[in-house]
């Protein structure tokens, strides 16, 4: 196979993914070699960079191409919803005030939450330490890349949008 077509297919393989990819993962999809498919990234990663294109080569938690922090507003509505507004509403209270204890989400939604985070942890974008009886939540670096946002950036927003209405503080978990 041509350069040209190897560079393509790996394109097409990180466009068509939901979830980020090892470079493990795309060798098994291309039956590319590793060094081929690093060299490839590259080009990407490069090209990507640029600014006359409005997607990016993330690689957070493996590779995908995804769309960029300025352009994300504009596109949101047009991406498929895959989550419920329950699982929606508990990953929101977990990414405003991580890492947070999974008993005081289920104090504000209720028995659910215990099937949200469950789910929210199968798709990877929580990850959960056990304290007691209770877990300490926490969202992941696949959330930051599949929202395409930092976890700084979410709880600055909540909290300044919370200046302007004061709210239910969740306690913080004591180490």
């Amino acid at each position: 196979m041509e350069d040209s077509k190897k560079l393509a297919l790996v394109e097409a393989v990180l466009f068509a993914t939901n979830d980020p990819l090892t470079i493990e993962d795309i060798r098994k999809i291309t039956k590319l070699r590793t060094e081929t498919i690093e060299n490839l990234i590259k080009v990407l990663k490069k090209r990507y960079d640029r600014p006359e294109y409005g997607i990016f080569l993330s690689d957070t938690a493996g590779y995908k191409l995804s769309v960029k922090q300025e352009f994300s507003t504009s596109v949101s509505n047009l991406a498929k919803a895959d989550m419920s507004k329950g699982l929606l509403r508990v990953l929101s209270v977990i990414a405003c005030h991580e890492p947070v204890k999974q008993a005081d989400i289920v104090r504000i939604i209720g028995n659910r939450t215990y099937d949200y985070t469950k789910t929210l942890q199968e798709m990877g974008f929580i990850t959960f330490e056990k304290k007691g009886s209770t877990k300490i939540l926490k969202t992941t670096a696949q959330f930051e890349q599949y929202f395409g946002t930092r976890k700084e950036e979410i709880k600055n927003l909540y909290k300044k949008m919370q200046e302007d209405k004061p709210a239910k503080k969740i306690e913080e978990p004591k180490s």
